[in-house]
């Protein structure tokens, strides 16, 4: 019963190796007949066309005039044979009958190489030796028959062969290093890196990405297809760290797109799969020096485009932005719990990395402004995201203003849009920490007005928003900024003003005499700050309209008076008792006048110029 397996799968193994390269070398035959053809009918539709020879005339007579002598035709070389593509319907038959078919050819040999050796080694066929042989031997012929079809012009089939070779070689190497142990690792890491090399030489030679990808794509599979289930991951590694760098050589030498991103993607998805299965709190070195290499060498590949003085396309700005951010995320989760202190310094690390990517790239391809934005945006985000790993409380809402203000500051000089797009991002996270966080909406501790670290944070945050607005002061952008500039520093005194006598009323101790009173007067007081800072504000506004001339200013403070009205009415005169009702109506009532009076000096200069 054996012996027929062995017969079944021998035959198998020959049909699939075979008939798939029958059927190209068919098709490419077909294909050459067909552009033969092609080729004699476009010569003789530009043949010369014959002309007899003239006959013998006779001598003209006296005074006649001979004819005018005809222009004799001068040979014109047939035009070069240009090919004419076939209709659409033939493109597809020619695309599917000589390329696609012969992809899964080599992904159908392949595959039942890979499950024929599984089978015979589970089966004690064939011993380690033995089957490792027969995959080098089996690539080697592959190999052959690749380079044997590139000289007869058999492009296809010589790119499809060649890369089964290398896949199939692959899969033998790295069998008798992680699985059987025949060779050591300094001796399978020679082996390997000539393999890649090879791989990607013979791609460059032929001229034929096809080769690199497959050869990826073959890479990939090999740890997939030789898995047993057991965890060699120093052997995994070393494997996928050598096949990127083939990859990068590839990116460097010719530029070809698409390599690098299967390379990181495939390189991520087998990590993972083995993080899923295998990862141990004893790995985790091994683990985080893995990313680090992975994360070097497409860092890397993706400089490659502007080291070689050309722009880089979205593929390369893609992986610009996710490689450093899942490299960091990656070390974030491993280490977070033990090292949580340096994870502000990594980011902070991969922000100076990315600023000097930025400036390598200023002095190799000045003309990419798209790559370097993305660059240069990398590194203020991990600028951002240091800040509230390493800070706490308000001093994160400080260190985010400050930088938003910076950026917006850079963006004037550069007059980078993307860069006042990401200023605009941290000066809303800045406000959302200073309103979420930050604000003591319900309850605070006694406290010292003015100098404590809510009130520094607020004054902060105020004066970079003054600042962006002074930078944008000759775009539309400039008055927004500036009013919510003063939002901040109005909302941020009403409250250190409210709670500073709300909080010393918290504090009265119940065993007080006359507790109940006093906390009621000191609520009162708040309450009037409020009226009197609000109306304050509302006449510093509407003067400073005046003073420089500037509607928005004026219609800011009306719009601060009304809502200050509005109090008054609705609140204090039904609450504060007589005093401190008086005080707060008399003074907004001072003050509204002193306005009135203005608009109504400045109404009549208007009228009398």
């Amino acid at each position: 019963m054996e012996g027929l397996l062995v017969i079944l799968a021998l035959g198998f193994f020959i049909c699939a190796i075979v008939l798939p390269i029958v059927a190209i070398v068919r098709t490419g035959r077909i294909s050459e007949l067909e552009a033969r053809i092609a080729r004699l009918e476009a010569m003789g539709r530009t043949a010369i066309p014959y002309e007899p020879p003239p006959l013998p005339v006779a001598p003209p007579e006296p005074r006649v005039i001979p004819p005018a002598p005809q222009p004799q035709s001068v040979p014109v070389a047939a035009p070069a044979f240009t090919y004419q593509p076939p209709p659409s319907g033939e493109n597809l038959e020619l695309m599917i009958g000589r390329r696609w078919s012969g992809i899964a050819a080599i992904a159908l040999i392949v595959i039942a190489t890979a499950f024929f050796l599984k089978y015979a080694f589970e089966n004690r066929w064939i011993g380690e030796l033995g089957r490792v042989t027969l995959g080098i031997i089996a690539g080697l012929v592959l190999l052959g028959a690749g380079y044997r079809g590139h000289t007869r012009s058999s492009r296809y089939l010589a790119q499809l062969l060649t890369a089964g070779g290398i896949v199939i070689l692959y899969l033998s190497v790295y069998g008798a290093f992680g699985y059987y142990h025949l060779i050591g690792q300094t001796t399978a890491f020679i082996v390997l890196a000539v393999l890649v090399a090879e791989a990607h030489l013979l791609a460059m030679a032929y001229r034929a990405p096809l080769i690199a990808v497959l050869a990826l794509i073959g890479g990939f599979l090999v740890p997939v297809l030789l898995s047993t289930g057991r965890d060699n991951y120093t052997a995994l590694f070393t494997y996928l760290v050598i096949l990127d760098l083939g990859m990068l050589g590839a990116v460097f030498a010719r530029g070809w797109r698409g390599i690098g991103s299967l390379g990181y993607v495939g390189t991520q998805l087998l990590f993972w799969a083995w993080y899923s299965e295998h990862y141990h709190p004893e790995k985790r070195a091994a683990a985080l020096v893995f990313q680090l290499a992975i994360f070097l060498i497409f860092a890397a590949a993706d400089l490659a485009p502007n080291l070689r003085h050309r722009a880089a396309t979205w593929e390369e700005w893609v992986r610009l932005a996710v490689n450093p951010f899942v490299f960091f995320a990656t070390c974030y989760g491993l280490l977070d719990r033990d090292y949580h202190d340096w994870m502000a310094v990594e980011a902070l690390v991969l922000a100076a990395l990315y600023a000097a990517m930025g400036r390598t790239q200023l002095r190799s391809c000045p003309e990419d402004v798209g790559a370097r934005l993305v660059t240069i945006g990398t590194a203020l985000t991990f600028v951002t995201l240091a800040i509230p790993i390493q800070l706490d409380s308000n001093w994160i809402t400080i260190a985010w203003s400050v930088e938003a203000a910076a950026v917006v500051w850079a963006a004037g000089r550069t007059g980078a849009e993307q860069l006042r797009i990401l200023a605009t991002i941290v000066f809303v996270l800045a406000l959302g920490r200073f309103l979420l966080d930050d604000t003591p909406w319900a309850s605070r501790a006694v406290f010292t007005p003015v100098f404590n670290r809510y009130f520094l944070g607020m004054l902060v945050l105020a004066v970079s928003l003054v600042a962006a607005a002074w930078t944008e002061r000759q775009r539309p952008a400039g008055w927004p900024i500036a009013m919510l500039a003063f939002g901040v520093f109005w909302l941020g005194s009403s409250v250190e003003a409210y709670t500073y006598f709300a909080a010393q009323a918290n504090a009265v101790s119940p065993r007080a005499a006359d507790v109940v009173e006093t906390v009621r007067r000191l609520m009162w007081t708040a309450r009037m700050s409020l009226s009197l800072l609000w109306s304050a504000y509302a006449g510093a506004l509407t003067a400073a309209g005046f003073r420089f001339r500037l509607r928005p200013l004026r219609v800011a403070g009306l719009v601060l008076f009304g809502i200050t009205l509005g109090k008054v009415l609705l609140v204090d005169l039904a609450e504060l008792r007589e005093f401190y009702r008086i005080v707060a109506v008399l003074l907004l009532g001072l003050v509204l006048l002193g306005v009135a009076w203005k608009y109504q000096r400045t109404l009549r200069r208007e009228q009398n110029s």
